[in-house]
């Protein structure tokens, strides 16, 4: 399988990830995949490369929370800011998942790579995770 960009929708569908890999979210119009995002861990302008290890697929919700730092993946876990808070929807659509494992990608090189995660951990997500417990 080549190494394709990971914010192409043309390679959410070649990898089989019609899911969002935080709330499994897949909603199709037809046969297209609706509200789901190819997301960057790093992005282009940090020097995230175009490759499959450096890319997530998110609903939108999840993928605009991820980019604004209101969550990381640690270990194959996520882990929500001790920042972030709010009152309808925050429980189910974000805290729900604190602590729990992202869903695995259909192919095991699709696994986003440690060093992009690292990254998005130092530079983006604010604040510390949330106790587990």
């Amino acid at each position: 399988m080549p190494r394709t960009s990971p914010s192409s929708s043309s390679t959410l569908s070649a990898n089989g990830r019609y899911r969002c890999a935080v709330c499994g979210f897949d909603v199709r119009l037809g046969s297209a995949s609706i509200a789901l995002d190819a997301a960057h861990i790093r992005w282009h302008q940090a020097g995230g490369p175009e490759t499959e290890d450096n890319g997530l697929a998110l609903c939108v919700l999840h993928h605009k929370t991820f980019d604004l730092g209101a969550f990381t993946v640690r270990e194959g876990v996520l882990a929500v800011s001790d920042q972030a808070n709010g009152s309808t929807g925050f429980q189910e659509a974000l805290l729900a998942y604190h602590g729990k494992p992202i869903r695995d990608p259909q192919h095991p090189d699709w696994r986003p790579g440690m060093k992009h995660l690292d990254w998005h951990g130092r530079e983006v997500f604010k604040g510390e995770a949330r106790h587990r417990g």
